[in-house]
């Protein structure tokens, strides 16, 4: 969709919590268009296994998941992992309280479901920027 990823940086790590597979799938396959490596989980405990073991660098989180929701999943990743705080989240969610949700839980960003790709991927983009930019100061 863009070309605003720098070809010669490391792709991306993005863990992808949706429980939805059409989404998910979706999430997946247009962010590795993109160029990031996408890294699906399928609900909270499945992405806090993942993220504890493979340290995402930017995270794509539903709030509404099976079992442990996007928000307890936050908190339990943060308790587990000391720079767990420095990771980007972007919120998607069709919850009617996301961005009261998203801010409690330190996202950078949230976007309401259904969304536009390209706004996700725009957003992400720069959040993944900002954190490369922080970290490097």
């Amino acid at each position: 969709m863009s070309d605003v990823r720098d070809p010669r940086s490391p792709a991306p790590r993005v863990l992808v919590v949706e429980d939805d597979p059409d989404t998910r799938l979706l999430l997946v396959a247009a962010l590795a268009e993109e160029g990031y490596e996408p890294i699906p989980a399928l609900d909270g405990h499945h992405a806090l296994r993942t993220a504890v073991a493979m340290g995402p660098e930017a995270i794509v989180l539903d709030l509404m998941l099976p079992e442990t929701d996007g928000a307890e999943f936050v908190r339990e990743y943060q308790e587990h992992v000391r720079s767990a705080k420095d990771t980007p989240i972007v919120v998607v969610s069709a919850r009617h309280d996301a961005y009261e949700v998203a801010k409690s839980i330190g996202a950078v960003a949230c976007i309401a479901k259904p969304f536009e790709v390209g706004q996700l991927l725009e957003r992400l983009g720069r959040a993944i920027d900002n954190a490369r930019s922080k970290a490097a100061t």
